[in-house]
């Protein structure tokens, strides 16, 4: 999505309101004797958080992150401090607004997110967008730009549409299954048409099925292991442990290596290049007038490889688990689908999906580079801050009765930009949000003008970790049976 300019009007301080409804009068600024009694920040290291071992804590975050990040706000507060990492290391977690709107508009000098990639350096290695900061970052972004937006986001609207219809045909009828799978491999087809523009490489079929299987080592615990800082012989160790499947996924990652080398060479040979995000990416050079490695180049695809496809993929399982829980809003969104004339009820049903589904549920931690205060709390060089969207979006002040489903709370009014941040926020927002959006109203729009959703069981699914992003626990298992009244059939 495009990158926003944020300004003190983007949300209106005298209300926690998540969305605008026309202006709001200016906070009062305390007067300054106020301002210089005030007491004298709080050093993070006395924020509370959990003190049970670090195991245990990692254990309870995989099993149920939603439910730990929830009772340790009721215990703790707004702000608390977990230690989810090996080696330990706290992760001040922020979830007021006001707190996350500081973290968001610091100065790129004050806070940096390359280290915060470092649970998925496994998959998209040290030299792609995720890793840089500052004015590399922002140079990249800059060139990467045009690839997700303007008249390539057109080209890759009218293929995610037609997409769609083809894939979401062949689809399993009348049959239990599980829809994430599928999801996923209909997002990964959307990103080859990001990467590789409206032809992609030969070996995509093969290509495909190998990131399929690599991707799948993230429903592991063993995902979330900093392998890139452990001795080659350690990774040779935890690589011969079966259970863990980091052995199974090495060798995964060196095929699709393999592969990615090998369409970028196939693209190479094209004499003309595209708008398509890899002919942007041969085009980059550096100071020196060399252009992208090989690794750069595996680096940057295997990022929108990753980021690109588990967050969407997520978010849209998570989509039907609610349709199919909730009749009202199902029945009111198909007819609207069915009327045709317009999309009103399908933006909010994106936006509450996301809402009580954030693509990341804790955004990528920043790394303290300068010394910062935000709520009245001082944070040091080299601390982790984590921005917690799940608790954000359960916030009772900002949405009341947080937990419920209720798309009809966003007709009419925009996201917040402090309140609403699936996508992250501030320099950082997800670069390919505008696709992602395009993504889950197709994806919607074309199951249920087709389909019935029948669950197995009436009650919902737990959550499960999958990497950076949680799923349905049994993948959104429902069934898809063909409509009585098609209209696409009338």
């Amino acid at each position: 999505m495009d990158e926003e300019r944020v300004t003190e009007m983007d949300v209106p301080e005298a209300a926690k309101c998540p969305v605008g409804h026309g202006a709001a009068a200016a906070a009062p600024q305390p007067a300054e004797s106020e301002r210089t009694t005030r007491r004298a920040a709080m050093p993070a290291s006395a924020l509370p958080g959990p003190t049970t071992h670090v195991v245990k804590q990692i254990l309870r975050y995989w099993k149920r992150p939603d439910r730990f990040v929830e009772e340790c706000r009721e215990q703790y507060g707004s702000r608390f401090a977990l230690r989810i990492r090996i080696p330990p290391r706290p992760l001040y977690v922020l979830s007021d607004p006001e707190d996350i709107k500081q973290m968001f508009m610091a100065p790129a000098d004050v806070l940096h997110t390359g280290n915060g990639s470092a649970t998925i350096e496994k998959f998209t290695g040290q030299t792609g967008l995720a890793w840089l900061d500052e004015d590399e970052h922002k140079e990249r972004r800059r060139i990467l730009m045009p690839s997700m937006h303007g008249k390539a986001l057109q080209r890759i609207e009218e293929s995610i549409d037609r997409r769609a219809v083809e894939e979401i045909a062949e689809w399993p009828r009348d049959r239990v299954v599980e829809l994430h799978p599928l999801i996923h491999r209909f997002t990964l087809n959307v990103i080859r048409e990001v990467i590789f523009g409206g032809s992609g490489p030969s070996n995509w079929d093969e290509l495909l099925d190998v990131l399929i299987a690599m991707m799948k080592f993230n429903n592991r615990m063993g995902s979330a292991a900093l392998i890139h800082k452990m001795s080659p012989r350690t990774v040779r160790m935890l690589a011969r442990i079966k259970p863990i499947g980091l052995g199974e996924f090495l060798e995964l990652r060196k095929r699709a290596d393999k592969l990615i080398a090998d369409a970028v060479a196939e693209h190479k040979r094209n004499a003309e290049l595209g708008d398509d995000m890899l002919s942007v990416l041969l085009r980059i050079t550096h100071e020196d007038g060399s252009p992208l490695t090989q690794v750069e180049l595996r680096d940057e695809m295997m990022t929108i490889f990753l980021a690109g496809t588990e967050t969407t993929a997520s978010a849209i399982a998570w989509g039907f688990e609610y349709l199919s829980l909730h009749t009202e809003a199902r029945e009111r969104l198909v007819a609207e689908l069915d009327a045709g004339v317009s999309d009103e009820y399908l933006t909010a049903t994106v936006n509450e999906v996301l809402r009580l589904r954030p693509s990341i549920p804790q955004i990528i931690p920043r790394t303290v580079m300068k010394p910062i205060e935000i709520g009245g709390v001082r944070f040091e060089p080299g601390m982790l801050l984590w921005a917690s969207a799940y608790l954000l979006h359960r916030d009772p002040e900002l949405y009341p009765d947080p937990y419920a489903f209720k798309p009809d709370r966003f007709l009419g009014a925009k996201p917040g930009t402090y309140t609403w941040i699936p996508f992250g926020g501030g320099r950082i927002r997800c670069l390919g949000a505008s696709i992602a959006l395009i993504e889950m109203k197709a994806v919607f729009r074309e199951v249920l003008k087709h389909c019935e959703l029948r669950r197995p069981e009436p009650g919902p699914e737990g959550t499960r970790s999958r990497s950076v992003s949680t799923l349905p626990a049994k993948g959104a298992r429902m069934e898809l049976r063909a409509r009585t009244a098609d209209v696409s059939m009338a």
